[in-house]
C-alpha cells in the first residue's frame, strides 16, 4: 500500500501540498478508506519533517515501508478475525522472519562464521569495530569467498541484532548493499528494513558507556533501546511506548534513549503527545532536563506540556528558566503572557506583552549584530523572524 497513491499526489516534503491533498481526498472516501487516508496523511507529514541530508532517504524509505506494512498487517488481522484464532501477527522488529540461509558443508566457511560468532558472543569485543576489521582484512579467505558468504552474513546480522551500527556500515561498504536497496526490498525486505535502520545516522546508538562488571542486563537493554529507535524511525507510536517502557525497566541513564522518545513524541499531534503517550513524553523530558540542565529546548517542551495540561504555575516556572538561557527569544515571554491570558489574568498578561514591546528594538539590534559573527546564521535569522511575528501578536493582544 503506497501512501502517495492513497493521497493521490507525487512524493513530496511540502506539508502544504500534503494538507491540500488530504483535504481534497477526505470528502470522496468511505469510512474504511477514511482510516487509510488519515494514516497516509500522518505518515506523509512525518516524512515531510525529515531534514534533507545524504542519508535522509533511509528515514524516508523506512516511513514508506512502515506505512505499507501497517496496512498489510491490518488486512491480515482483519482476515484472521473473520476466520477465527490463528498465528499471532505482530509486525514487530523483534520477531523478524529470517530467511535462514543453509551453510555449505565446508570447514572453511564454518570456521570463518565461527570466528564471527566468537566476536559477537563477547559484548566488549563485539562493540569494537577494529576486531571485525581485523577478521576481514587479515583473513585471506575473505577476499576470495566474500561473495559466497554474502547470504550467510546477511542472516548472521539479522540473527545478532545487538551489533553497533559501525559494524553494519563496515559490511555495507564491503557489499554496497545501500546502492542496491530497491532490489533488496523486493528480494529480502526484513534485511533491507534492518539495513536502512542500522545505517541511518539519526539517533546513532552508543555502546561505549557500558563498563565491565556492569550491574544491569545490558544485552536486553540494548535490544529494547534498538527497537524503540526503530519504532520511532518508522512512526510507530505504540511500539515506541512499548519498548521504551521495557528499556527503562532495565536501565535509566542513557541520554540517547530519552532524546529519541522526547523528540519523536514532540513532533506528534497534541492528542498523542499530551494525551495517550503523555507519560512517556513527560518522563523523557524530565530526564533530559536533569541530564542537560543548560539546554532550554527540553524545558520549553515541558512548559508546553504543562500549559496543555493547564498546569500554569509549572509552565511559567519552566518558561522563566528558558528565558534565562535565551533572553533574546521573545516568544518565551509571549508564551508566559498566554498562560496568564488562559487563566483570565489580563493584568499579568499585559505586563509581559508590554515588556516585549519595550525590549523588542534592542533585542533585534543585538541579534542583527550577531549575524556578522555567528557560525549559525540560520538559527539567529530564525529568532529574528520569530520576534517580528511575536511583535505582531503583541499588538493584536494589546488592542
Amino acid at each position: 500500500m503506497n501512501m502517495w497513491k492513497i493521497l493521490d499526489i507525487e512524493k513530496t516534503k511540502d506539508s502544504s501540498s500534503i494538507e491540500r491533498a488530504y483535504t481534497t481526498m477526505r470528502v470522496t472516501v468511505n469510512a474504511q478508506e477514511a482510516k487509510m487516508l488519515s494514516t497516509a496523511y500522518e505518515f506523509a507529514l512525518r516524512l515531510a519533517k525529515i531534514k534533507n541530508s545524504p542519508d535522509s532517504f533511509k528515514e524516508e524509505m523506512l516511513i514508506e515501508m512502515s506505512y505499507s506494512r501497517y496496512w498489510k498487517l491490518a488486512a491480515a488481522k482483519a482476515s484472521q478475525d473473520r476466520a477465527g484464532p490463528a498465528a499471532d501477527i505482530t509486525g514487530s522488529s523483534a520477531s523478524t522472519q529470517l530467511q535462514g540461509a543453509v551453510l555449505p558443508q565446508t570447514t572453511v566457511y564454518n570456521d570463518f562464521l565461527g570466528q564471527m560468532q566468537r566476536i559477537c558472543d563477547d559484548f566488549f569485543i563485539r562493540r569494537d569495530v577494529a576486531n571485525w576489521q581485523n577478521l576481514l582484512h587479515k583473513d585471506s579467505f575473505w577476499s576470495t569467498n566474500k561473495m559466497g558468504l554474502e547470504p550467510f552474513i546477511k542472516d548472521f546480522l539479522l540473527k545478532n541484532r545487538n551489533i553497533p551500527s559501525d559494524i553494519w556500515n563496515m559490511f555495507d561498504n564491503e557489499y554496497q548493499w545501500t546502492t542496491k536497496i530497491d532490489g533488496l526490498i523486493e528480494s529480502n525486505q526484513p534485511f533491507a528494513r534492518c539495513l536502512l535502520s542500522e545505517t541511518c545516522p539519526r539517533w546513532k546508538l552508543d555502546y561505549s558507556f557500558v563498563s565491565k562488571g556492569a550491574s544491569f542486563d545490558y544485552e536486553n537493554y540494548f535490544k529494547y533501546r534498538k527497537f524503540t529507535r526503530e519504532a520511532a524511525l518508522e512512526n510507530d507510536l505504540e511500539r515506541v511506548k512499548e519498548f521504551f517502557d521495557k528499556a527503562i525497566d532495565v536501565y535509566t541513564n542513557d541520554t540517547v534513549l530519552y532524546e529519541i522518545v522526547a523528540v519523536f513524541y514532540s513532533t506528534q499531534t497534541p492528542f498523542y503527545k499530551y494525551g495517550k503517550y503523555g507519560p512517556e513524553f513527560l518522563h523523557s523530558l524530565n530526564k533530559l532536563i536533569k541530564l542537560h540542565y543548560d539546554d532550554s529546548r527540553f524545558v520549553r517542551e515541558r512548559a508546553e506540556y504543562y500549559t496543555s495540561c493547564e498546569y500554569f504555575d509549572e509552565a511559567r516556572d519552566d518558561y522563566d528558566l528558558a528565558m534565562k538561557h535565551n533572553p533574546e527569544d521573545l516568544k518565551i515571554p509571549y508564551m508566559i503572557a498566554e498562560t496568564f491570558r488562559m487563566q483570565s489574568l489580563s493584568g499579568e498578561a499585559k505586563s509581559y506583552l508590554k515588556y516585549i514591546k519595550k525590549i523588542y528594538q534592542k533585542t533585534q539590534s543585538g541579534l542583527e549584530k550577531q549575524m556578522s559573527t555567528t557560525d549559525d546564521r540560520d538559527k539567529v535569522s530564525a529568532i529574528i523572524d520569530s520576534n517580528d511575528a511575536v511583535l505582531g501578536l503583541v499588538f493584536d493582544r494589546l488592542k
